[in-house]
């Protein structure tokens, strides 16, 4: 058969070229509809995802502003003189970096091994706030009985 036959030849009516070019334009308008679905949907996520942006930046300005508020020396200095508090003397100032080795060194009080166990929550009142560099204490482990 040659390539003229192939654009005469017809299929209940219709001519094969026919039956193929519908098929292809039946292709790209599915395709077409997909793709803009599929674009409409992504215009929707980005539309929330900025609101959600825009929503955030109002919230933090409100914070810096309240942040700005709170530190203000005057609103600090009438609460220091409210709660009747003093100036560090300069022989009791640390670094930031040798707080936790302070903590460390305080010593615990001793319990007794008689008297009953103590609570874990009453012992973390008095730890000293964990760093990433801390790794947790074990689990006591549970009491026989």
């Amino acid at each position: 058969m040659t390539s003229v036959g192939l654009f005469d030849r017809r299929i209940r009516g219709f001519r094969v070229v026919e039956v193929a070019g519908m098929g292809v334009l039946l292709t790209l308008v599915t395709s077409v509809y997909l793709a803009k679905t599929f674009a409409g949907r992504e215009r929707q996520e980005i539309g929330r995802i900025e609101q959600e942006i825009g929503d955030e930046a109002v919230r933090k300005r409100l914070l810096e502003a309240e942040v700005a508020h709170l530190e203000q020396p005057r609103r600090i200095e009438q609460l220091a003189q409210m709660m009747q508090l003093k100036p560090i003397a300069p022989d009791h100032e640390i670094t930031e970096d040798a707080l936790i080795d302070v903590a460390r060194r305080r010593e615990l009080p001793r319990v007794p091994i008689s008297a009953a166990p103590v609570a874990p929550e009453a012992l973390a009142a008095d730890a000293p706030e964990a760093v990433p560099d801390d790794v947790p204490p074990p689990a006591p482990p549970e009491a026989q009985r």
